[in-house]
C-alpha cells in the first residue's frame, strides 16, 4: 500500500461581505463564500455580526443584508471556521484568490484569530507549509481583460456567488495567459 502524494498546490476562491462603518478600526464580518478548483464550496453567514449596525447603512442593507439566506441558516464563527477547514485539502501550498482582496484576506485570517493562527492551523491540520493571497483583479490585468461575462446585479454581493465568479474569472484568464508561472 503506498501513501497518496499530496499535490504541490491547491487553489481556493473566496469572497466576504462585511460592514466597515462601525468604527475606525473595526470590520464586522457578515459572510464568506469559498470554492475550490473542483467546485466544492462552503457558504457561511455569521450569526455574530451587528445586524442593527449593518441595516443602518443603506448600501449594506440593500446590497448585502436583503440578499442573505434566512437567519435560521446563520452560523457561529466557530462553525464557519470548521467548514472552511473541512473544505481545505492537504497540499504543500495553498493560494487564496479574491477580487481586490484586501479586506477579504484580513477577514479570512480573522476567522482563525489572525494570519499567524491561520498559518498554524493549516500546517497542523492540513500539512500546508505555504499560504499565498492572490488577486483576480491583477490576473485580469495580466490576461489583458479578456471578455468575461459579468455577473447579474441581483447575484452580486452574495459571497458564495462572488466566490464562484472568482473561480470562473480565474479559469477564463487561465485560457489566455501564456506567461509561465502566472497561473
Amino acid at each position: 500500500m503506498h501513501k497518496k502524494r499530496k499535490p504541490a498546490l491547491r487553489r481556493y476562491f473566496f469572497d466576504t461581505e462585511f460592514n466597515d462603518t462601525i468604527g475606525q478600526f473595526d470590520i464586522d464580518f457578515i459572510s464568506i463564500g469559498i470554492v475550490d478548483e473542483k467546485g466544492n464550496e462552503r457558504y457561511g453567514i455569521s450569526n455574530e455580526f451587528n445586524l442593527a449596525a449593518a441595516v443602518s447603512q443603506s448600501w449594506i442593507k440593500e446590497n448585502v443584508i436583503n440578499k442573505l439566506d434566512h437567519h435560521a441558516t446563520w452560523k457561529s464563527l466557530k462553525d464557519i471556521r470548521q467548514e472552511i477547514l473541512d473544505l481545505i485539502e492537504s497540499a504543500h501550498e495553498v493560494e487564496f484568490w479574491a477580487k481586490n482582496g484586501s479586506y477579504d484576506n484580513v477577514l479570512l485570517c480573522q476567522i482563525f484569530g489572525g494570519m499567524g493562527p491561520l498559518r498554524d492551523v493549516l500546517l497542523k491540520e492540513k500539512s500546508i507549509r505555504k499560504m499565498t493571497f492572490r488577486d483576480t483583479k491583477e490576473l485580469l490585468r495580466v490576461a489583458e481583460n479578456p471578455n468575461i461575462k459579468p455577473m447579474r446585479a441581483k447575484d452580486m454581493h452574495i459571497s458564495i456567488n462572488d466566490a464562484r465568479n472568482e473561480r470562473y474569472v480565474f479559469n477564463q484568464c487561465r485560457k489566455v495567459i501564456t506567461v509561465p508561472g502566472i497561473v
